[in-house]
C-alpha cells in the first residue's frame, strides 16, 4: 500500500457524537489489502505449484517425443549412412574397373595396331598381286583364242591362273577378316567405356542424392536435438521453479498465522499497564506496555508493512498484515525502523518505543486484528 497519512478528526470530550477514526481506518485496509498482501496466499502458490507440475509434465512428454523422433532419424541416416559407403565401395569398384579399361584398352589398342599392320601388308601384297591379276586378265582372253599345241601346255596354264586367284581371293578375304576383327574390337572398347561412364553417372547421381538427404536428415536431427535441449532446459527451469515454489509453500504453511496461535513472540518485554478489556472503550482493544526509553518494539509475525505514519490518537503507528486477514497494530512508537511495504521477519525490530500517554513515559500499545473485529493478543501470545 503507498504511504499515505490517513487524517480524521479527534474525539472531542463531551460531544455527543464522536467521530471514531479506527472505524475508518480499518475499512479502508480490509478494502485495500483485501486478498493476500503479505506474500501469496497458499491456494495460489498450490495453483502456480500444480500449473508448473504441469507444464513440466508437458515439457517431459514432448522431450520423450522429440527424443523418439531424433531416435528415428538417427536410425534413417545410419542406414543411409550405410548406403553411401556402399555407393563409395561400388565407385571404388568402379575405378579399379576403369583401371582394367585402361589395361584392357591399351591390349586392344596394341591389337588394332597389330591388326592395322597386317591390313597394310595383305594391301601391299594385293597391291603386288595387281599386274598379276591384269596379266591373268589378258592371258585368259588370249587362251580364248588361242590354239595350244598339245593338252599338257593347256592344263599349266589353266592350273596357273587357278592357283593366282586362289591367292587373290584368299588375301581378300584376310583383309576382310582383318577388318571385321579391328571394327570389332573398337566397338568392344566403345561398348565397356559407355557402359562404365554410365555406371559413373549413375553412381555420381545417386551419391549427389544421398549426400543431398543425408545432409537433409544431419539438419533434421540437429533440429531434434536444439528442440530437445531447449525442452530439457525448460524442464530444468520449471523444477527450480517447482523447488521454489515448494519452498515457499512449505514457508509460507509454516509462517500461517493461524498455526501459531498462542505461541507468537510478544512485541517488547516491558510491563503490561492496559490489559485487552474491548468493553472499556478503544483503548482497551489490545495491550498498552511500559517499556525503557528507545527499547526496540518486534513483529510478532512474518508480514508486510502496510502502514508506517503518524495517526492522531496513535503517534507514529505501524500496520503488518500477516494474511489469513491478520493484522498486528503498534502504536505511540518514537522511530520506525521499517519502510511501508516491506517483508518483515517474525521478531524483527520494527520500531522504538515512544511517549505513551497511559504509561506516562515511554511505552507503546499494541492490537490484533482479524478483519475489522480485535481479538484477544493474549490468546495468540506465547505464555510468559
Amino acid at each position: 500500500m503507498a504511504n499515505m497519512r490517513l487524517r480524521f478528526l479527534a474525539p472531542v470530550r463531551g460531544e455527543k457524537k464522536r467521530i471514531c477514526p479506527w472505524t475508518m481506518v480499518w475499512a479502508a485496509f480490509v478494502l485495500l489489502t483485501a486478498g493476500p498482501v503479505w506474500g501469496q496466499d497458499l491456494e495460489s502458490l498450490q495453483r502456480q505449484l500444480w500449473q508448473k507440475q504441469e507444464a513440466k509434465e508437458e515439457a517431459k512428454a514432448e522431450v520423450a517425443s522429440l527424443t523418439r523422433e531424433e531416435r528415428a532419424a538417427h536410425t534413417k541416416l545410419s542406414s543411409l549412412e550405410d548406403r553411401i559407403r556402399e555407393l563409395r565401395d561400388r565407385e571404388s569398384r568402379l575405378q579399379a574397373e576403369f583401371a582394367n579399361l585402361q589395361d584392357t584398352q591399351t591390349e586392344l589398342q596394341a591389337r588394332i595396331d597389330e591388326l592395322g599392320e597386317k591390313e597394310a601388308r595383305i594391301r601391299s601384297e594385293i597391291q603386288a598381286l595387281l599386274p598379276r591379276l591384269w596379266e591373268v586378265v589378258l592371258r585368259a582372253q588370249d587362251l580364248k583364242a588361242k590354239v595350244f599345241d598339245s593338252w599338257p601346255e593347256a592344263d599349266r596354264n589353266m592350273v596357273w591362273l587357278a592357283k593366282l586367284t586362289a591367292v587373290a581371293d584368299s588375301k581378300m578375304q584376310d583383309l576382310q577378316g582383318v577388318q571385321a576383327a579391328v571394327q570389332e574390337e573398337k566397338n568392344k572398347l566403345r561398348a565397356a567405356k559407355a557402359n562404365l561412364e554410365s555406371k559413373r553417372k549413375e553412381l555420381a547421381g545417386l551419391s549427389k542424392q544421398l549426400t543431398s538427404r543425408r545432409l537433409k536428415f544431419l539438419k533434421q536431427v540437429q533440429a531434434l536435438r536444439q528442440k530437445r535441449q531447449v525442452a530439457e532446459e525448460e524442464i530444468s527451469a520449471l523444477q527450480a521453479r517447482i523447488d521454489e515454489l515448494q519452498s515457499e509453500l512449505a514457508s509460507q504453511e509454516g509462517q500461517a498465522f493461524d498455526l501459531h496461535k498462542g505461541r507468537l513472540p510478544w512485541p517488547a518485554q516491558g510491563k503490561v499497564i492496559v490489559d485487552y478489556q474491548p468493553q472499556r472503550g478503544r483503548s482497551n482493544r489490545g495491550l498498552g506496555f511500559s517499556l525503557s526509553q528507545k527499547e526496540e518494539v518486534k513483529a510478532v509475525s512474518w508480514g508486510e508493512v502496510v502502514y508506517n505514519d503518524k495517526l492522531r490518537g496513535f503517534g507514529q503507528l505501524i500496520i503488518i498484515y500477516h494474511g489469513q486477514e491478520f493484522y498486528s497494530l503498534y502504536a505511540f512508537l518514537s522511530q520506525t525502523l521499517v519502510q511501508n511495504g516491506q517483508k518483515v521477519e517474525q521478531g524483527e525490530a520494527i520500531g522504538r518505543a515512544g511517549f505513551y500517554p497511559q504509561a506516562q513515559g515511554p511505552g507503546m500499545y499494541f492490537e490484533l486484528r482479524r478483519k475489522e473485529s480485535p481479538v484477544n493478543p493474549r490468546s495468540w501470545l506465547a505464555k510468559r
